[in-house]
């Protein structure tokens, strides 16, 4: 009988713990940009690998001559400006209208700072410069001979990331590299048939919390496949690595990375928030490239923000150990915990970054 009171208290005491998922593979959506450095540009690659992550995300599309740039949205109204002098496009101007050669005469990326005005990069260029960085290149695209000149230039160390099935099973064809089938909630099922076909490193890829639930990750986890949410906003990527996802593409988000060597660690004694208490922690002093992060075992209901600007709510019964952050430019940094409901911290530390 005391065997198995003992046995009993094990388990109860193990179910109270609150285990770590492993950190994600961190991907900078359309590379780290800012007011200053432009999207999908060769400097938001340099500036990724500076901010420590995995690699970089980026959008090919088709100049009229057939050209491979880097674009997100199929016109340059709202990345571009005239090259002569600097203002606005007055028309709706589409990549797939103009030359490779009008794209890089008439028209310069928008950015604060005239050093960053430059021409829209081809693919070339930015895999080029992701190889010089020692990082990865995420390609979204469905265009087969993008594929083919990532694996020229990079080997098998590149993303295919597409929801065209026809050409992911083109890719695997020639290349080993990983390959994330981008998923909905119509087409989420399919990718149990999809991904199967393919075989190598595999996994989806979606921007829909209710396509990536818990139950689907399980599922597709336990099949050995990579699960990325895309672009969550918080606490929504908290969510989706409580549930299991491996990588994170985000524009901001941040992990405490023990490979980012913080400038300053802040570790919070045990306690109790009562409801109503609010507590920040700040850098040291302002810096040109930062990050926060927090790493944080708690129960109740916590609302955090980022510099005061950003806040969310997170509650945790007390088996989530969560981990979460943002990158910043020009700014001193912060982080803020408000007690919503009386809550039990048991284990903070919060990490700042000056890249």
């Amino acid at each position: 009988m005391k065997r198995l009171l003992t046995l009993t208290a094990l388990i109860i005491a193990t179910a109270a713990v609150a285990i770590a998922q492993p950190l994600p593979k961190m991907f900078a959506h359309r590379g780290c940009w800012s007011k200053i450095v432009p999207e999908n540009s060769v400097p938001a690659v340099g500036r990724a690998a500076q901010h420590g992550y995995m690699g970089i995300e980026c959008d090919v599309k088709l100049t009229k001559d057939g050209k491979m740039v880097i674009m997100h949205d199929k016109t340059l109204n709202r990345t571009c400006r005239n090259a002569s002098d600097y203002s606005k496009l007055s028309e709706k101007v589409s990549v797939s209208d103009i030359t490779f050669k009008e794209l890089r005469k008439n028209y310069v990326l928008a950015s604060s700072n005239p050093e960053y005005r430059t021409p829209v990069p081809t693919l070339e260029e930015i895999l080029k410069e992701c190889k010089k960085q020692g990082i990865t290149p995420m390609l979204h695209s469905k265009y087969v001979e993008s594929y083919r000149l990532a694996q020229k230039i990079m080997g098998d160390n590149w993303v295919c990331f597409t929801n065209n099935v026809e050409g992911i099973k083109e890719c695997r064809k020639f290349s080993k590299c990983l390959i994330l089938y981008a998923i909905k909630k119509k087409t989420a099922e399919s990718a149990f048939e999809v991904l199967p076909q393919l075989g190598g490193k595999v996994g989806v890829s979606s921007m829909e919390r209710e396509t990536l639930t818990k139950e689907r990750i399980k599922r597709l986890r336990e099949q050995g496949y990579e699960v990325q949410s895309s672009i969550y906003l918080s606490p929504r990527e908290v969510y989706a690595l409580r549930d299991g996802a491996t990588i994170i593409l985000s524009d901001f988000s941040l992990m405490p990375d023990p490979n980012n060597k913080p400038a300053k660690v802040v570790t919070l004694d045990p306690q109790v928030f009562a409801q109503g208490k609010t507590l920040t922690i700040a850098a040291d002093e302002k810096v040109e490239n930062g990050g926060v992060a927090i790493d944080i075992e708690f129960e109740g209901t916590l609302e955090f923000s980022y510099d005061k600007k950003t806040f969310f709510t997170l509650h945790n019964n007390g088996t989530y150990h969560d981990r979460f952050g943002t990158r910043f430019i020009k700014r001193k940094g912060s982080i803020t915990l408000h007690g919503v409901e009386e809550s039990k911290i048991k284990s903070a530390k919060i990490y700042f970054y000056e890249f």
